[in-house]
């Protein structure tokens, strides 16, 4: 894949970074498409595989309610309902979509980023076309801090990517992640961070209605 490297110095350098982590931000950022999309506002997403199906229901009508707003999406999408919340950012004609790989981008493309998620029978999704479309049109921004020669997805790495996916968002949507999980990891350094993130766990605890959950995202 063809990118570009961008550091700290540099103007187009991501602001969040900066401001959220100083001298901790990243020497390197490679990324190919558009990096202006992370000037939009941003929601990032991360949840634990080990989710069940009331989850994927209540996750499904806060991305019902909320499907109008202009958003861009970022994450892994590696896990069931990180990858049924990538599908919708392409049905959507109104959300921009970053990829945040844990791999290379000397060995990443747009189409190996889909077979570590998209098996069968997921492979033939609706939108793939629409993925494929803005990504030749270069409409889509693949961001990755792996050495570009790294062809695997080692834990380092995830766990870096998917810190960093909440770092440049304006907010976090944490649909589920359990103790013990690499999502209940980040969510800690979240927290820790000040970073505004809104989870299921949270708000049931506090019987909070799914309206707030969409005005917490959307603010």
């Amino acid at each position: 894949m063809e990118y570009k490297i961008i550091t700290p110095g540099d103007s187009k350098y991501p602001q969040k970074l900066i401001k959220r982590l100083g001298d901790k931000c990243p020497d390197k950022i490679y990324y190919s498409g558009q990096l202006e999309l992370l000037d939009h506002y941003t929601i990032a997403v991360i949840c634990s595989d080990k989710s069940g199906g009331i989850t994927l229901i209540d996750t499904n009508q806060v991305l019902f309610t909320v499907r109008e707003y202009e958003m861009n999406y970022i994450g892994g999408w590696h896990s069931v309902i990180e990858t049924e919340i990538f599908r919708l950012s392409l049905f959507r004609k109104n959300t921009t979509t970053t990829l945040f790989s844990a791999k290379g981008l000397d060995k990443e493309t747009y189409e190996s980023f889909l077979k570590d998620r998209f098996y069968p029978p997921l492979h033939e999704f609706p939108e793939r076309d629409e993925y494929f479309r803005r990504a030749n049109n270069g409409n889509l921004l693949m961001l990755s801090v792996s050495d570009p020669d790294e062809t695997r997805q080692l834990r380092k790495n995830i766990m870096e990517r998917n810190w960093l996916s909440c770092v440049l968002a304006d907010i976090v949507f944490i649909p589920y992640g359990p103790k013990s999980s690499k999502t209940y990891t980040i969510a800690k350094r979240i927290r820790e961070a000040d970073i505004p993130a809104v989870s299921y766990t949270h708000l049931r605890a506090h019987e909070t209605s799914l309206h707030l959950v969409c005005r917490l995202l959307l603010e």
